[in-house]
């Protein structure tokens, strides 16, 4: 009976085979960590103070169809791809510096500065308002501009014999009012050239006086004289004059950034300092020049040959100026102390004064 008892179970339906043990779940693997962002640069001044520059940016003249002086045609460029391998490194250049405010000199016409201030917003460089105001070089045809971080206003031509130049007014971050005058006068070394270039100079210093008046003045662009402050002849020179050295007044006097040795190598070939900045009735902490990585492309430059005349296809190694960046830290102006109110000092000192 057990054995066929033991028979008739082995022949019944067999338990189901155990179930495999589920697999241990896999571990997701860990997002990678987010770079971190590089830390910002450092601020180009302190908070206390305002950086201003002057860049020549060497006939920044696009290809459309205006008519150009004579002088000016070799010097344009000759097709959109040059204008705007031309623009684009200017832009660089911008970017790089952010400076407050920046005067540019041998600007083909607001045509081409509206194209490289939109160029500098889009690459994330300061949003600049500008002031412009074509000029009267017809021989040229060049022009000048300013451009500025902090509001500006009153874009204009002043009464002086100069005939590229613009003036506007700034507000600083005190609230405080500038006149900022952008200018290129007359370059050249032979006599004609100086005796006009001292004629602009002493025009311009006089409007400079009579602006100063009202509010602190700085002049700023391409000036054309080579001459230091230390050297022999300066206080006759058109430096001299905008620096208020021709006269024996005191009152409009002007801080010339060729005072500071790291400003005066600005010329790319020949190092003169033919840009400054004429800084009146602030105080120029110290000024210098920048930009050379960007600006000297090749180890060699042609002296004296047109950019245009280098072919992209080449690889152009044509400097992108033959001007340096030169620029200065000015203070902001100070607020003048609050006067004590009544009962909280003066009477103190009045009693102190009555028990001496």
């Amino acid at each position: 009976m057990v054995a066929a008892a033991w028979l008739v179970g082995g022949c019944g339906p067999k338990p189901p085979p155990p179930k495999p043990p589920e697999p241990a779940p896999v571990a997701e693997p860990e997002a990678p960590a987010e770079p971190e962002a590089p830390p910002a640069p450092p601020p180009k001044v302190p908070e206390d103070a305002f950086s201003i520059g002057s860049f020549n940016v060497d006939w920044a003249f696009d290809n459309l169809a205006d008519k150009r002086p004579k002088s000016a045609q070799e010097h344009t460029s000759p097709d959109q791809e040059a204008w705007e391998w031309k623009r684009d490194r200017i832009v660089e250049v911008l970017v790089a510096e952010k400076l407050d405010i920046v005067v540019l000199s041998e600007l083909g016409g607001e045509r081409e500065l509206g194209d490289i201030v939109l160029g500098v917003g889009s690459k994330d460089g300061p949003d600049y308002q500008y002031a412009w105001v074509k000029g009267e070089d017809s021989f040229s045809g060049k022009q000048t501009a300013i451009l500025s971080r902090f509001p500006i206003s009153n874009e204009r031509r002043t009464d002086a014999y100069a005939p590229i130049h613009v003036a506007a007014e700034v507000e600083l971050p005190t609230g405080d009012v500038i006149t900022v005058i952008g200018m290129q006068l007359k370059e050249g070394t032979n006599k004609a050239a100086v005796s006009k270039r001292l004629e602009m100079a002493k025009s311009l210093k006089r409007r400079a006086v009579a602006e100063q008046k009202k509010h602190p003045v700085i002049i700023v662009g391409t000036l054309g004289d080579p001459t230091l402050p230390f050297d022999e002849g300066y206080d006759e020179s058109a430096a001299g004059m905008l620096a208020g050295k021709s006269t024996k007044k005191e009152s409009d006097d002007c801080q010339d950034s060729a005072e500071e040795r790291l400003a005066q190598d600005v010329g790319v070939l020949s190092r003169d300092p033919l840009d400054r900045i004429f800084v009146c009735g602030l105080d120029m902490r110290g000024a210098e020049t920048s930009g050379r990585e960007l600006i000297v492309r090749g180890e060699e430059d042609p002296d004296d040959t047109p950019w245009p005349s280098v072919a992209l296809e080449e690889g152009p190694k044509r400097d992108v100026s033959d001007q340096l960046v030169v620029w200065a830290e000015v203070a902001l102006p100070k607020k003048p102390e609050p006067e004590p109110a009544e009962g909280e000092g003066g009477e103190a000192a009045a009693d102190e004064g009555e028990g001496g």
